[in-house]
């Protein structure tokens, strides 16, 4: 919640929602209840890690989040938002390198997912600079994705 004012501005913006299934918060005071919820950092039941950090520029500035959520079984799901006044910038690619090596050393976690659109050329393009690739339907485990989106691990030795 301390970080909401900051970050209203770079999660407001409607082109940040364009591949997802949610909208741009309407206020600070929405966004603060957003956030609240992934402060626990762990789920109701107590079965997931949720763990989030803000994403800096080399200035300072709140350029956007990372998110990784941790199931018992190890396996991580991915996420990530970044203004779009900081694409381009490598910005996205180091803070989710950054977050999948804390994950990894502190949860000894070996299997990243990230879940895309396949139409979010920015969002897939970033996960296979990181080193995720495609898995298909017999891949995906218990994992179900939509015909729209695209499935993608990153197995860590």
């Amino acid at each position: 919640m301390a970080h909401a004012e900051e970050l209203f501005p770079v999660l407001a913006e409607p082109v940040l929602y364009e591949f997802i299934d949610a909208e741009p918060p309407a206020s600070i005071a929405e966004l603060r209840h957003r956030l609240a919820r992934s402060e626990s950092r762990r789920s109701p039941d107590g079965t997931e890690h949720w763990l989030n950090w803000v994403v800096r520029d080399a200035a300072g500035r709140a350029a956007g989040y990372v998110q990784a959520t941790v199931f018992d079984n190890l396996d991580v799901n991915v996420a990530y938002a970044i203004g779009s006044a900081f694409w381009g910038k490598g910005i996205a690619t180091d803070a989710v390198t950054q977050m999948l090596e804390l994950v990894t050393d502190v949860y000894g976690v070996r299997r990243f997912a990230v879940v895309a659109e396949r139409a979010n050329c920015r969002s897939v393009r970033l996960a296979q600079r990181l080193g995720f690739v495609e898995v298909s339907g017999d891949q995906a485990g218990n994992r179900t994705v939509a015909a729209t989106e695209i499935l993608m691990y990153k197995v860590v030795p």
